[in-house]
């Protein structure tokens, strides 16, 4: 291949990549990839690998004057192979949209102990009921509450979520299950919470839901796990900010 030939290949390839980055964002898909605190990052390289392109693109090969260019020694095959291992994932990522990690991932019927639990001793005393407006909004809000030690019990709870199904729970019970990412897919860790429907809601697995309920706790093997006591379970589409 000429020197001409893989500058522009180079090129191009540049220019792709910086054309998957953009299509992920115009398409709202890279928080299927990423942290939302990585989009300036993930931006700015997008931007960084357009420019290279560009100027790998206008660059003119030079030769010095009365010199012919030395040939190039032959290595067709070593530069097929290598050109081929970046253009795949490349036209993947432009081809094919891309889907967030589901209940399958997982597998496994025994999904106890993937579910939250509340801290090992006794449930705080409180005769006060809570706020009407304390409501807990989703199951980030829930998973830091729990962390700060603030008290969960008996509030009302918005959470989305898929549905995990198990034999280890009651036809009217189901895991609502979440990833949480720190920088990309890549690093995702299940959260789970159990879920008491009135009755059960026939949701296969992998089905997101919307729930509201209350807040509570049930013993199983010999733990306080956070749990949901629904009155209302609702499917719905798979929502744009799919991981926590």
């Amino acid at each position: 291949m000429t020197a001409t030939r893989m500058r522009r290949l180079r090129a191009a390839l540049l220019l792709a990549f910086a054309a998957l980055i953009a299509k992920l964002f115009v398409t709202g898909e890279v928080g299927k990839y990423m942290a939302p605190t990585l989009n300036p990052l993930t931006a700015a390289t997008g931007v960084v690998l357009a420019g290279m392109g560009a100027v790998e693109l206008l660059r003119r090969t030079d030769h010095r004057a009365g010199h012919a260019p030395e040939p190039a020694p032959d290595h067709t095959t070593d530069e097929a192979l290598t050109y081929l291992l970046v253009i795949v994932p490349l036209a993947l990522g432009l081809l094919v949209t891309p889907r967030t990690l589901g209940a399958s991932a997982l597998g496994g019927d025994h999904i106890v102990p993937l579910l939250l639990t509340f801290p090992a001793g006794p449930a705080p005393a409180s005769s006060v009921s809570p706020p009407p407006d304390s409501r807990i909004e989703d199951v980030a809000q829930l998973v830091a509450s729990l962390r700060r030690g603030d008290p969960t019990r008996g509030r009302r709870v918005y959470a989305r979520g898929m549905v995990m199904r198990s034999d280890s729970l009651a036809a009217q019970e189901f895991a609502l299950l979440r990833y949480s990412i720190t920088h990309c897919a890549a690093d995702a860790r299940p959260v789970g919470l159990l879920v008491i429907a009135s009755g059960d809601p026939g949701l296969p697995s992998g089905q997101w839901v919307e729930v509201e309920g209350v807040v509570s706790s049930q013993e199983r093997e010999g733990s306080a796990l956070v749990s949901i006591n629904a009155d209302r379970v609702v499917a719905i589409e798979e929502p744009a900010d799919a991981y926590l």
